[in-house]
């Protein structure tokens, strides 16, 4: 069973188990170290509120940052947006342009949406692009500084 065609395929698949293997050593590490200090908060909660039940605080969702831009980068593209479309856009128009340029699938655009809006306020605040109405009809615009 062991022929050359399938040489790559097991060396591939050795290659795999070894990083899932470290992967969940480096996770069990993690967990080890996590459950530690656990207990070291859990102790100084009891120090200062001997009444206190630690677990019976509800659980915080840990935040988990997509990282789609390097610093200044979504500023930087979506006044090229509105540069290249020569006219006011709407958000929607701005965040599918970003998505075409940054080779984005349509899964990123829940992602983007919150932060081209906020991006593009930024932007309105520093001077750079004026706002054209309100709500879902708001269009953007470059200000034109020449």
């Amino acid at each position: 069973m062991n022929d050359n065609g399938n040489r790559y395929a097991l060396a591939a698949l050795k290659d795999k188990r070894a990083t899932l293997a470290g992967e969940i050593a480096d996770l069990k590490k993690q967990i080890t170290w996590r459950t530690e200090a656990l207990s070291h908060v859990d102790a100084c909660l009891r120090l200062m509120d001997p009444e206190a039940n630690p677990a019976s605080l509800p659980l915080k969702r840990p935040y988990k940052r997509v990282k789609l831009f390097r610093q200044g980068e979504l500023g930087r593209m979506i006044l090229d947006a509105l540069r290249r479309a020569e006219r006011p856009q709407s958000t929607h128009a701005i965040v599918s342009a970003l998505l075409e340029a940054g080779g984005h699938g349509e899964a990123a655009r829940s992602a983007m949406t919150p932060r081209v809006r906020g991006n593009l306020c930024y932007l309105e605040k520093a001077g750079k692009v004026s706002r054209e109405g309100r709500g879902k009809g708001v269009s953007w615009a470059l200000i034109d500084v020449s």
